[in-house]
C-alpha cells in the first residue's frame, strides 16, 4: 500500500465515521487525557488480584501509565512507553524485548506475560509479541506489575506482568482518535482507534500499520577491517476489534509482523539475511455474571495462534528451515466476592491446551495443564490488610509420556496505613515458568536438541515498598530480593550429534531498590523520575552474570494547556557488563556496551477545527543526543561476539492527529 493510499484510507475511515452521530467536545475529552494526578492516581487497578482496588491497597509493586503520559512523552511503539517505567529497559533489534530489573533480554522474552484488557496473550516468546504491534491510539492505561504473578496468571508471569487497557466507549456515539506518522529511518505509521457506544452495546476498531524502511545496524567485517550496515526494517498490521454487550465480550486481535533478522554474520561476503515472519491472532469471548450485589462469576474462553518462520531470501532456505506454529487454548473461570465486610475472596480454575504443529525442527507436540488458585484479601485493623494467596497447577498431559509435574506457589502480602498519605507494603511470592514443548523437543541436527524431562523455572521474590500518595504526589521506595531456580539454558550437549542442549542448570540471585516519583507541580506542569540500583550473581558466586547496568535513572517533564504540549524523557543507563562471563572467546568486534543516555523530546500544537473536532500537530525527536547504543550479545553460543546494535541513531518524526 503506498503512502498515498494509506492516507487516503485512513481520511475515508474518518469521514465514514462522521455520518455517525459524534460525542461533543466535552465528552470526546471527559477521559484519563484531561484527569490530574490525583485523578489518574484514584483510578481503581485490577491487575493485581483481578479486582479493582486503589493504588495505595492494591500489594503489588504496580506502576500506571495513562494516557496522558503517552501523549506527553511520545513514543510510536509500545516497548517505547514501558521502558520509562522503573526497573524496565527495552532493546529494539533482532530481539525487540523487555527486561525486568536486570533480568536478560533472551531469556526475558518467556519470562514476562501480556495482558490485553486482563487477558492473557500468551508468552512473548521470538513467535510474536505485543512489543511493536499495539496501536498506541487504542491505550486508556497500562498497568505493570514488577515481581511475580504467577498466583493469578499462572506460567510466564515470572519476573514481570503488564496490562494492556484499552479504550471504551463512555459517551454515545462515536469518538476517534487517528494520526499520520512520517519521519526517519522510511518511517510511515498510521495508528487509528474508533470506539462507539449506544445503549449496551459498545465497541472498538483499532488499526496499526507500520512500515519502518530501517535504521543502520553497525557491525564488523573483521577480514576488511572495515564496519558494515544493514538495515534493521520492521513492518507491522494489526486490526482489533472489541465488542461489548452487557455482560457479555468479544475480542479478537490479528497482526502481520515482519522483521530484521540477522545483525551477526560477518565477514560481510558471507552475510544471510535473514528476516522473520510473525502471523498472530488472538480471540477472547467472557462472559460476567452477577449473582447479587456481592458475588459473580467470570468466564473466559482464550484461543491463540502465533508463528515464527525465518525467511533468508532464498540464500539458505533450502538447508536451514525455521518454523514453529503455536496453538494456546485456555479455559478459565474465576468467582469473586466479599465473605463479610473485612474480607473478599478470588477463587478460579482453569484448563490449558498448548499445541505445536507442522513446525520444522520440533515435533507435533501436545500439552495440557490445569490450575486451581484462590486469594484471600482480610482487613484485620483499618490500617492493616492481609493478603493470602496461592496456585496449584499440574500437567494433565506432557509430550513423550513424561510423568506429569505440579507447581503450587503461594502469595503472602500485608499492607499497614501508617496514616492518610504512608503506607508500608511487605509481600513475598513465588512464580515458575513452564518448559515449552519446543525445549523439550527441539532438534536442530549439529546445533540443539531439547531435553524431555526439563523442570519449571521459579523464582521467590521478598518485597518492602513504602509508598506515600498526596493529591499532587506519588513515591514509592521499593527494596527487592530474588531467588531464581533450575533457569533452563543451553549448555554442551553430551550427544555427539548435537553441540546444544536445554538443561536446568541456572541459578540466579539478585537484589536491588527502585525509587520513584510523580509530581503535579502546577496545573500545566508535571514532572516524574525514577532511580534503580541492582546487583545478581549466579550459584558460584560470578556477578551481574545478567550482563545488565546495576544503576539506572530516568526523568520525564511536560508542559500542557489548551494549546501547546512539550514533553521530554530522559533515560539514562551506566555501563553493562562484558559476555566473557558466557564465553571467554567471543569475538570483540563490535564497541562494547558502554552506558547511554537517550534524550526524546516532542512538541505538540492543538488547534480545534469547530465545537467537536481538534487537530494536533506534533514534532518528536529521538535520541537527541545522537547516541551509539550496543548492548551485550548474551547469547554467544549462537553468535560468538561481544555486543550488538540494540537502538537506532538520531531520528525526527512529525504527526498529525485528529480527533472527534
Amino acid at each position: 500500500m503506498t503512502h498515498s493510499k494509506r492516507c487516503s484510507y485512513l481520511l475515508f475511515l474518518s469521514a465514514s465515521m462522521q455520518s455517525f452521530p459524534v460525542a461533543s467536545q466535552d465528552d470526546v475529552f471527559a477521559s484519563l487525557f484531561d484527569m490530574s494526578l490525583e485523578e489518574l492516581l484514584s483510578t481503581p487497578v485490577t491487575t493485581a488480584s483481578k479486582q479493582e482496588e486503589s493504588l495505595r491497597n492494591s500489594n503489588a509493586s504496580i506502576s500506571v501509565v495513562s494516557r496522558q503520559q503517552i501523549e506527553q512523552f511520545g513514543g510510536h511503539s509500545l516497548y517505547e512507553i514501558l521502558e520509562r517505567i522503573v526497573s524496565v529497559n527495552s532493546n529494539y533489534g533482532v530481539l525487540t524485548t523487555i527486561t525486568t530489573r536486570g533480568s536478560k533480554p533472551w531469556t526475558g522474552l518467556l519470562q514476562h506475560l501480556g495482558l490485553l484488557n486482563g487477558r492473557p496473550f500468551g508468552n512473548l516468546s521470538g513467535a510474536h509479541n505485543l512489543y511493536t504491534s499495539i496501536p498506541l491510539s487504542s491505550i486508556e492505561r497500562i498497568e505493570y506489575i514488577r515481581g511475580p504473578g504467577s498466583v493469578l496468571y499462572g506460567t510466564n508471569a515470572y519476573q514481570g506482568v503488564f496490562n494492556i487497557i484499552t479504550r471504551q466507549g463512555k459517551s454515545e456515539g462515536w469518538q476517534a482518535n487517528q494520526s499520520i506518522v512520517v519521519g526517519s529511518f522510511d518511517s510511515q505509521i498510521i495508528d487509528a482507534s474508533y470506539v462507539y457506544k449506544n445503549n449496551d452495546l459498545s465497541g472498538a476498531i483499532n488499526v496499526l500499520y507500520t512500515d519502518i524502511g530501517g535504521w543502520d545496524a553497525q557491525t564488523f567485517d573483521p577480514t576488511t577491517q572495515t564496519t558494515f550496515s544493514k538495515k534493521a526494517f520492521q513492518t507491522d498490521k494489526t486490526l482489533h476489534l472489541d465488542i461489548n454487550y452487557k455482560a457479555l465480550s468479544l475480542s479478537h486481535f490479528r497482526n502481520l509482523q515482519q522483521k530484521f533478522g540477522n545483525f551477526w554474520d560477518a565477514p560481510e561476503e558471507n552475510y544471510i539475511p535473514w528476516s522473520k515472519l510473525h502471523p498472530s491472532t488472538f480471540t477472547n469471548l467472557s462472559h460476567s455474571y452477577q449473582f447479587d450485589n456481592n458475588w459473580k462469576l467470570d468466564s473466559h474462553y482464550t484461543n491463540i495462534k502465533k508463528e515464527m518462520e525465518w525467511s533468508s531470501e532464498g540464500i539458505a532456505d533450502d538447508f536451514i528451515r525455521i518454523k514453529s506454529p503455536l496453538n494456546i487454548r485456555l479455559l478459565e473461570f474465576n468467582l469473586s466476592g466479599d465473605l463479610s465486610d473485612n474480607a473478599s475472596l478470588l477463587v478460579g480454575a482453569y484448563h490449558e491446551h498448548r499445541r505445536v504443529y507442522a513446525a520444522s525442527t520440533i515435533p507435533d507436540a501436545k500439552e495440557r495443564y490445569a490450575s486451581l488458585y484462590a486469594q484471600i484479601k482480610y482487613v484485620v485493623t483499618p490500617k492493616l490488610n492481609v493478603e493470602l494467596g496461592g496456585q496449584y497447577v499440574t500437567s494433565v498431559e506432557l509430550i513423550n509420556n513424561i510423568d506429569n509435574q505440579s507447581d503450587f506457589v503461594p502469595r503472602l502480602g500485608l499492607t499497614y496505613h501508617f496514616n492518610d498519605v504512608w503506607t508500608l507494603k511487605l509481600r513475598h511470592a513465588k512464580a515458575f515458568r513452564h518448559p515449552s514443548s519446543g525445549e523439550r523437543t527441539i532438534e536442530t541436527p549439529g546445533i540443539q536438541k531439547g531435553t524431555p524431562d526439563l523442570r519449571s523455572e521459579t523464582i521467590n521474590t521478598t518485597e518492602a515498598q513504602l509508598f506515600y500518595q498526596t493529591d499532587e504526589k506519588l513515591f514509592t521506595a521499593t527494596l527487592y530480593k530474588n531467588e531464581e531456580h533450575d533457569l533452563i539454558l543451553l549448555r554442551p550437549s553430551d550427544d555427539p550429534n548435537f553441540a546444544l542442549e536445554n538443561k536446568n542448570s541456572g541459578e540466579i540471585s539478585s537484589y536491588g531498590i527502585e525509587l520513584e516519583y510523580k509530581h503535579q507541580l502546577t496545573a500545566q506542569w508535571y514532572a516524574e523520575l525514577s532511580a534503580t540500583h541492582q546487583r545478581n550473581e549466579d550459584k558460584h558466586g560470578t556477578e551481574n552474570i545478567n550482563l545488565a547496568p546495576n544503576n539506572s535513572f530516568k526523568f520525564g517533564l511536560s508542559y500542557d494547556d489548551s494549546r501547546w504540549q512539550l514533553g521530554m524523557y530522559l533515560l539514562s543507563y551506566s555501563k553493562y557488563h562484558d559476555n566473557i562471563l558466557f564465553d571467554p572467546n567471543r569475538e570483540l568486534v563490535n564497541p562494547p556496551a558502554d552506558g547511554y543516555n537517550w534524550l526524546t523530546v516532542k512538541a505538540s500544537r492543538k488547534f480545534i477545527v469547530n465545537d467537536d473536532n481538534q487537530l494536533t500537530v506534533s514534532l518528536e525527536i529521538k535520541n537527541l543526543l545522537d547516541e551509539s547504543v550496543y548492548q551485550p550479545n548474551d547469547t554467544p553460543v549462537f553468535y560468538p561476539i561481544n555486543t550488538l546494535p540494540a537502538r537506532e541513531d538520531l531520528g525526527a518524526f512529525l504527526s498529525v492527529n485528529y480527533q472527534f
